[in-house]
């Protein structure tokens, strides 16, 4: 039988698609030209695999989009419609899938598979173990760190800054700490990705020799707040990044976007980290990389910061994949859309596991090894957002790479062209009908069987009135 493949994924949270380490001529595409980051080890996955730089998160929402990538499904099948609900055990993941023949799995950081509860235990969740992991190292992301603190129940993260005499601290300067850009008082040792490397450094080493791995690797930025060490605001204070289109009152944006940079390079730093861990115990031949991340950030454009938004800054998410040690193709740029929960059936693929016949989750190993130009015609991102009133304000969209339509419950359909209008400043709805005709017929032809579940929290929400 032919060696079958470690996995290392690892897995940033509100990482934006457009700000990543591309070349020249894709970078013009997504209207980014100005943009320099410094990403040395994520460039050298591009230029040894495949970037997605059409990738879109199926529901750009933590909870929901990991839900969604745990269970190979799209949104409105993954039984995680927003942060107040844990992943449905019952539901096959395909961590579960790779356990139960063989493999062993792993991870470390933010997983937000039971973020309801502000519960982590020891880090080896319950549930965790019960949907297929062998071992985790769950820890909170960065606002949950400062509630579970406030319950006087810290998570991991909170247990080890307490123990270091620094999560008081921590917590009074996340509380207050809004929009605000300046360093926090954290060293670099305890800011929380460095410390989620480290942790990753330390199940690397416990991995085992004899059967092949999967390692997930979760860093909690570069999430809002936008709190960077000295060192990392140093980094960037002397440099500035493209501004937000369509912000008319975004306060200190170009600070926002140093910060933010400072986070998504600090990620890349750590990456090398990891990388050279698994190189030093010999693996690095029989491993595929991917880097991803669950949804986007708006960071100022329309006036919009966050996520559990319709347009690109929200949906649009970073994806790349090296597989050249199993025959992938090096240094290709895809331009066709994929979606955060194709990495499922992926996974399985390669592990030579059968890949369940759907629509949800789709193999790209025919994209990476070059003997298919895509997988999927069209990406989907949706989401259903309650307000106070028990209203349902959901949204749903659809690209081909091309065209984009918006289509949003109360307010007119809204067309992009995303190949001349990447940032969605140019409604073309209503002189190009038959585009919003052809896209509104794929979003409605998807073939999916819709969970009931879904229909018992969309009535729950209306109930509440």
């Amino acid at each position: 039988m032919e060696k079958r493949p470690n996995f290392l994924f690892l897995f940033s949270d509100q990482h934006r698609g457009d700000w990543m380490p591309y070349d020249k001529e894709i970078k013009r595409k997504l209207g980014v030209e100005d943009l320099e980051l410094k990403m040395p080890n994520i460039r050298s996955l591009m230029d040894h695999g495949t970037a997605f730089t059409e990738a879109v998160s199926p529901a750009p929402l933590c909870a929901p989009a990991r839900a969604c990538l745990a269970a190979g499904k799209r949104y409105k099948n993954c039984r995680v419609y927003s942060n107040n609900t844990n992943y449905d055990a019952g539901l096959e993941t395909f961590y579960g899938k790779l356990k139960n023949h063989g493999y062993y799995v792993s991870g470390v950081g933010k997983f937000d598979l039971n973020k309801a509860d502000l519960e982590w235990g020891n880090g080896y969740h319950p549930l965790l173990q019960q949907i297929g992991f062998s071992d985790a190292a769950d820890s909170e992301g960065k606002m949950d760190t400062v509630w579970a603190a406030l319950k006087d129940q810290p998570g991991p993260y909170g247990r080890m800054l307490k123990e270091r005499g620094w999560l008081d601290r921590h917590v009074e300067d996340m509380i207050h700490r809004g929009g605000n850009t300046y360093p926090t008082p954290l060293p670099d040792e305890l800011y929380a990705d460095n410390w989620i490397t480290r942790e990753s450094l330390e199940m690397i080493k416990g991995l085992p020799r004899e059967r092949p791995w999967f390692l997930q690797v979760n860093f909690s930025g570069p999430h809002d707040p936008w709190d960077i060490t000295e060192s990392m605001k140093n980094a960037v204070s002397d440099r500035s990044f493209p501004d937000a289109p369509g912000c008319t009152f975004c306060g200190d944006n170009q600070k926002v976007r140093q910060n933010y940079a400072a986070m998504i390079e600090n990620i890349d730093r750590c990456i090398g980290e990891i990388l050279e861990a698994v190189k030093a115990r010999g693996d690095w031949e029989n491993t595929i990389v991917v880097y991803g991340s669950d949804h986007g950030e708006m960071m100022g454009d329309h006036n919009l910061y966050g996520k559990s938004k319709p347009e690109q800054g929200s949906v649009h998410i970073p994806l790349v994949i090296d597989a050249s040690r199993f025959g992938g193709k090096r240094a290709v740029c895809n331009e066709t859309p994929v979606e955060l929960q194709d990495l499922a059936a992926t996974f399985l693929d390669y592990a030579g596991l059968p890949v369940e016949e759907s629509l949800e989750s789709l193999s790209l190993k025919p994209v990476l090894n070059g003997t298919e130009p895509y997988v999927r015609k069209y990406g989907i991102s949706e989401l259903i957002n309650p307000d106070p009133k028990g209203l349902i304000k959901s949204f749903g969209t659809i690209t081909d790479g091309e065209y984009k339509l918006i289509m949003k419950v109360g307010e007119p359909e809204r067309l992009y062209d995303l190949s001349t209008d990447p940032f969605e400043m140019h409604d073309l709805a209503a002189s190009r009908p038959e585009e919003v005709k052809r896209l509104k017929l794929a979003f409605g032809q998807r073939g999916e069987k819709l969970d009931p579940a879904i229909e018992l929290y969309v009535k729950s929400f209306h109930a509440r009135g």
